[in-house]
Order: structure tokens, then C-alpha cells, then sequence
């Protein structure tokens, strides 16, 4: 074999074992995912979900979307001196093969600017944004705010 018959051979091995690894890879999972429903008189709400990186690579959610608001952000509840404080965040990072939970005080996303209320029961559509060009789209319920009321036995 040539030289430039090897060089194209290399190359040709490169670009498959490239294709593979984009093709191959990029495996997020999304689950127990909900919005909050929205409290009357406000235009904001947060979201919750598990996001699982199933990659031998860490990823990072950079931003989501969705028809129900044009701005989503990323937050996060800290703990600083006895007060509670929330963040906006540029990413999240989900390290290879774990999870994050995005939960009450803790990783969130914050809705603001809502196009309408959200009503417990109604299902809505997020379109998470990732740093390796993958996008995820699912779709959560959403909770009511109300708490419900345990039921108490008096004897």
C-alpha cells in the first residue's frame, strides 16, 4: 500500500470511529419530571426532573426551551449563612454515568414570562439543551400547588 493509500485509510478509520462515537453515545434520560402549577396573580413556575447521563463523558445543560416561555433558566438554592439563597446558573454539569436531580432546594428551572398559567393536569413540553449538541424533549406533568392533607384518626 501507498503512502497516500494509508493516509486515506486512516482517515477513513478517524471519520467511522468519530461517526460512531456521536452516533453511538448521547444516551440522557429524563424521569419523575413536573412543573409546578402556577400560583394565581404570577407568570413564573419551576420544573423538576432526574436528568441521567448514560455517557462515558460528563455533559452539561446549557439551556432550555419551550413554547410555554422564552425564558428558562437554570437555578440553584445555596445555604450561606443561615439564608437561603437562589442563583441563576450558566450550565449544569451531569458527570459520565450519573444523575442530577433537580429538585426543591436544590437545581431547579425557573419559568418566568409564562404565555399562560399553568393548570395541574396539563402535560407541557421542555426541550433541554446540552454542550454536545443534543437536545431532549420531554414532556411533564403539571403538579397542583395545593398539599395534600393527610388524614388524621381520632380514638
Amino acid at each position: 500500500m501507498d503512502f497516500c493509500a494509508a493516509v486515506a485509510v486512516v482517515s477513513l478509520l478517524s471519520f467511522f470511529s468519530l461517526y460512531n462515537k456521536d452516533a453511538s453515545a448521547q444516551t440522557v434520560e429524563v424521569k419523575e419530571g413536573y412543573a409546578r402549577e402556577t400560583i394565581p396573580g404570577t407568570n413564573i413556575s419551576s420544573a423538576y426532573m432526574r436528568i441521567i447521563n448514560k455517557n462515558t463523558v460528563s455533559i452539561n445543560l446549557i439551556g432550555v426551551s419551550s413554547d410555554i416561555s422564552n425564558r428558562i433558566e437554570i437555578h440553584e438554592h445555596t445555604m450561606a449563612n443561615g439564608m437561603m439563597k437562589m442563583r441563576k446558573r450558566d450550565r449544569l454539569t451531569i458527570h459520565a454515568d450519573s444523575e442530577v436531580k433537580l429538585q426543591p432546594s436544590g437545581y431547579h428551572l425557573m419559568i418566568f414570562d409564562l404565555v399562560k398559567p399553568l393548570k395541574a393536569a396539563e402535560n407541557i413540553n421542555l426541550t433541554l439543551h446540552f454542550n454536545n449538541q443534543l437536545d431532549v424533549k420531554v414532556e411533564i406533568p403539571v403538579q397542583s400547588i395545593k398539599q395534600k392533607k393527610q388524614s388524621h384518626h381520632h380514638h
